[in-house]
């Protein structure tokens, strides 16, 4: 029987990873947009659209799963597959040439309609500061929600921070294509474990509290 029940953990360790056990956090965010590479102006937005936006990532991988905005007329993009954070701490991960803070996820792109003749771009939004040591936190781990506590709307508002950009493929100038624009309210949570986990979960733990009183028995 022990042996059966340690198959048993085993196969449930397999199906809950624990980078996947309330590690997960939520940002979303709302905003207007400031300014619009050359390329991408027009198809309705333009500086003063509104715009909203969220992304999830999990602490203990930098891994992340989904993220999205949507704009005023109508236009929004996804990220189409997960992809890695690269966090900023003084040094970008030990690699950069000059300091800066905060993070950067680049990624390929769904989006909803063309977009001046483009479809579906490499997508980019990040939370930084170059050339500035000590504005973030310190190492180069995911923020988890005690890190986000540091950061003030104001910082985030603040010179030097990009959020969003759009790499047009084929285009040399990536500065050119991109989407910046101000955070005028956002909110950080942890993503709670879905109901099925957590019905897993007691289910389990109930297997577990039968096989101890059997086992006293």
């Amino acid at each position: 029987m022990k042996t059966k029940l340690a198959h048993v953990l085993l196969a449930s360790a397999g199906l809950l990873p624990l980078s996947s056990q309330a590690e997960e956090i939520r940002i979303d965010y709302n905003g207007s947009v400031t300014d619009i590479g050359i390329v991408l102006a027009g198809n309705g937005v333009a500086v003063g659209s509104a715009m909203s936006g969220y992304f999830i990532y999990d602490v203990g991988t930098g891994v992340v799963t989904e993220f999205a905005n949507t704009f005023s007329n109508g236009f929004s993009a996804t990220l189409s597959s997960p992809v890695n954070m690269l966090v900023q701490d003084d040094q970008q991960n030990g690699l950069a040439t000059l300091p800066g803070d905060g993070f950067t996820v680049t990624g390929a792109s769904t989006s909803n309609t063309n977009w001046n003749g483009f479809l579906n771009p490499d997508m980019q939004f990040g939370l930084r500061q170059d050339n500035a040591d000590g504005q973030l936190w310190n190492g180069t781990a995911p923020p988890d929600l005690n890190a986000w506590t540091a950061i003030t709307l104001s910082a985030i508002n603040g010179p030097d921070w990009r959020w969003l950009d759009f790499n047009v493929p084929g285009l040399a100038n990536f500065a050119d294509d991109q989407i910046r624009f101000t955070v005028d309210s956002y909110t950080v949570n942890a993503v709670p474990v879905p109901t099925a986990v957590w019905l897993f979960l007691s289910g389990l733990m109930g297997a577990l509290g039968m096989q101890k009183r059997k086992t006293l028995a």
